[in-house]
């Protein structure tokens, strides 16, 4: 084990959203990498925002991603003592004073170097800097203030957050100094932007993680592609497990320039992972995720649709819109296509043909005999047996893409198949 302890210290003001997870996430592999610890601190003193339901649902995202944390929980809460204690200390050693109920740090005259693991050497003159409010007049610490005790009193070796504290980290440093501390060291990470080029906000798709959650994504699938979010593994693999991001993970490899969050790379890396994990695993998720949201219908079918579907999902939740018609008449909205199809007179003999065909077959079990049975209708006119699929398709989907046309006919099964071609051809 390392002495490396890193922490991640969300404020219970609202949800977990990405830019939230992302810090997290970089700590965590930073500590596992290095065999060191992740600590979770609330920073919850401010008192109208804070809630306990955010801080619920904070912790419960991080479990469900797997970012379980080391020791104890701390809240910032229950260490106000702690904080006025240190503000008190600054002002007897003559490095604060009581400026209207409130205390302020007296910001020394120099020019503070900041290290920083991502952006090398940061130089600020403290000249520009104002005196710094460290309590306000009703007793509670400002952030700058209970952060650095924190971090001391953690043992924090190591602050890895986002680059827009990095302007908050040479008061820091001259915080740390008044006290006699040694500083941790830093890495700020790259700012997440829309692809718009705008700070990631909720039309980018920067929605909280339980969004993401009802939405059907995978942990691992968000967690994989937060992890290239600023980060480059120097390889072209762009799917990892965390066993393989941990292994992989180095602050060193993390990028200075702002990270741009893709929704729809977002989604191609979530269906990777769904087409990678181990088949029961796969069925006992999505059956818990459609559990109660649809209509029941027997095991079996069931098993045979999600499989049928797996290949095509990018989420959980996809799996209704890409089969609605597996759970409804189709609904023909090309009305173009429609017409099309039943002014040809020779598409519809063949699925007239089609039809009494199918009528003579067992059950719809065999996927072999359907297709050759549809083929051989086609071919018994001369056709191709897309001349027969195509409108076939539709007529069973209303659209013009689906899975296989035959696994499909299997799945809906003789009777509605029969049913859908009988009334398209009314």
């Amino acid at each position: 084990m390392s002495d490396i302890r890193v922490r991640f210290a969300p404020s219970p003001t609202g949800y977990l959203h990405i830019g939230g997870v992302r810090t997290a996430l970089f700590n965590y592999l930073y500590a596992r990498q290095q065999g060191g610890k992740f600590l979770l601190r609330i920073e919850d003193t401010d008192r109208q925002r804070s809630t306990p339901g955010f801080e619920q649902e904070i912790l419960e995202s991080l479990r469900w991603l797997g970012l379980e944390w080391d020791e104890e929980l701390v809240h910032q809460s229950k260490r106000l003592d702690r904080y006025r204690e240190i503000a008190q200390e600054l002002v007897a050693k003559g490095l604060a004073y009581e400026f209207e109920g409130a205390i302020k740090f007296k910001i020394p005259q120099t020019v503070v170097k900041v290290y920083d693991i991502v952006r090398g050497e940061v130089t600020y003159d403290s000249k520009e800097f104002d005196d710094l409010v460290i309590m306000k007049s009703d007793g509670y610490p400002v952030f700058h203030l209970a952060v650095i005790v924190d971090d001391h009193d953690m043992g924090i070796t190591h602050v890895v957050r986002g680059e827009d504290h990095l302007t908050n980290t040479p008061r820091h440093i001259l915080l740390q100094q008044a006290l006699g501390w040694k500083s941790p060291k830093y890495a700020h990470l790259p700012l997440i932007f829309g692809s718009d080029g705008t700070p990631l906000s909720k039309r980018h798709g920067a929605v909280a993680v339980t969004e993401y959650r009802n939405k059907g994504f995978l942990p691992q699938g968000l967690i994989n592609y937060l992890a290239l979010l600023g980060w480059n593994p120097g390889t072209p693999q762009e799917i990892f497990s965390l066993p393989e991001l941990v292994k992989q993970f180095s602050l060193k490899r993390v990028i200075k320039s702002n990270a741009q969050f893709n929704p729809e790379k977002l989604l191609w890396v979530n269906g990777q992972h769904i087409r990678a994990i181990p088949g029961e695993d796969y069925e006992k998720q999505m059956t818990e995720f459609w559990k109660d949201k649809l209509e029941p219908m027997p095991e079996e079918k069931w098993r045979k649709l999600i499989a049928l579907y797996r290949p095509r999902i990018q989420t959980y939740g996809e799996l209704k819109e890409q089969a609605v018609y597996c759970f409804a008449s189709p609904d023909y909205k090309d009305a173009a296509l429609m017409a099309e199809i039943k002014g040809n007179a020779v598409t519809v003999k063949l699925l007239g043909e089609l039809r009494d065909v199918l009528s003579d077959l067992g059950d719809f079990e065999d996927v072999q005999i359907l297709d050759q049975k549809t083929k051989q209708v086609a071919e018994a006119a001369g056709l191709k047996p897309k001349d027969i699929i195509h409108p076939l398709r539709f007529v069973l989907t209303g659209g013009t893409a689906s899975p296989g046309i035959f696994e499909l006919m299997s799945l809906l099964g003789k009777e509605t198949c029969l049913e859908r071609l009988v009334k398209f051809l009314i």
